[in-house]
């Protein structure tokens, strides 16, 4: 077994503890920090925390267009205000002050730093 799937062999039973024995609570930013730290990638090249991103990411764009649910949060064009590693680069930068927040809130605070509304 080589290096990379021993890496995605381990956080396949990681992704599923964290689905089984979590209730819908969000993680906090340190949580989100902890599953970077148990990995051998960079925090922006974690798959498993990409897809928690990307997910987020996907919601606030589909909410964003498709209804009128939210106040503007970002106003560039989202292909190029919604680059992953960039989000969770700044997220690293700024994690100690939201350490036990909702890891979330700084996605938006990026957005709202980057998107220029």
């Amino acid at each position: 077994m080589n290096i990379r799937s021993t890496r995605f062999a381990l956080l396949g039973p990681l992704a599923a503890f964290l689905l089984v024995t979590r209730d819908a609570s969000a993680l906090t930013t340190d949580e989100f920090f902890r599953i970077c730290e148990m990995g051998e990638a960079s925090c922006s090249e974690n798959p498993l925390l990409n897809a928690y991103v990307g997910g987020a990411l996907d919601l606030i764009a589909s909410l964003d267009e498709g209804t009128d649910y939210l106040q503007p949060v970002y106003c560039t064009d989202p292909r190029t205000l919604f680059k992953i590693p960039a989000i969770v680069e700044y997220m690293e930068q700024n994690r100690h002050e939201y350490a036990k927040r909702n890891a979330m809130i700084l996605l938006i605070r990026y957005l709202e730093e980057n998107g220029r509304c």
